[in-house]
C-alpha cells in the first residue's frame, strides 16, 4: 500500500515581488513622491492622470522632473497622496498662511480675494514683514480649514 509521504502537509512558499527599478529609494522630489505612491498602489500614469484631473503627459512629465505642479493641481495631487509634498518650514505666521495657501491651490492674487485684501498686504503677511489683524487672521482660518 502506497502511502504519499506527509499527504496531509500542504506547503505553499510565497514571496514579494521586487521592486520596479525606478521605485524611489528616498523621497526627495515631488517625483518621488508622485511615483512612489502611484507604485504602491499599483496604478498606471493614465490611472493617475484621471484621478488628479490632468493629461497622461502631465504626469509623465512630473514623474521625470520635467515640470512641477500648478498651484491649481495642489489639492487633488494631495488628495491623491494624502499629504503635501511641498515641504515648508512652517515656524511663524507668514509660514503657515504661505503653506495653507499652497495646499489650497490658491494664488496671493486669489486668497487675497477671498480676505479682501490687497495681494501686497498677503504678501507682507508671508514674508513676516506685517501680521494680519485678528479679525482677518480668523476669516484666514475659516478659509482655509
Amino acid at each position: 500500500m502506497d502511502i504519499p509521504a506527509l499527504a496531509f502537509c500542504e506547503l505553499t512558499k510565497t514571496s514579494k515581488l521586487p521592486l520596479p527599478a525606478r521605485y524611489p529609494k528616498e523621497l526627495k522630489t515631488f517625483a518621488d513622491h508622485l511615483r512612489k505612491r502611484r507604485y504602491d498602489l499599483k496604478l498606471s500614469q493614465p490611472q493617475v492622470a484621471k484621478i488628479i484631473g490632468v493629461s497622461i503627459d502631465t504626469i509623465t512629465y512630473w514623474e521625470n522632473d520635467r515640470s512641477q505642479p500648478t498651484l491649481m493641481n495642489m489639492p487633488k495631487i494631495v488628495s491623491f497622496l494624502g499629504y503635501s509634498p511641498v515641504i515648508m518650514d512652517v515656524k511663524t505666521i507668514g509660514d503657515k498662511i504661505k503653506n495653507l495657501r499652497i495646499q489650497n491651490g490658491l494664488s496671493q492674487k486669489k486668497l487675497a480675494e477671498l480676505l479682501d485684501v490687497d495681494p501686497s498686504t498677503l504678501a507682507s503677511w508671508e514674508q513676516n514683514k506685517r501680521s494680519p489683524d485678528m479679525k482677518k487672521l480668523m476669516i484666514l482660518l475659516k478659509q482655509l480649514s
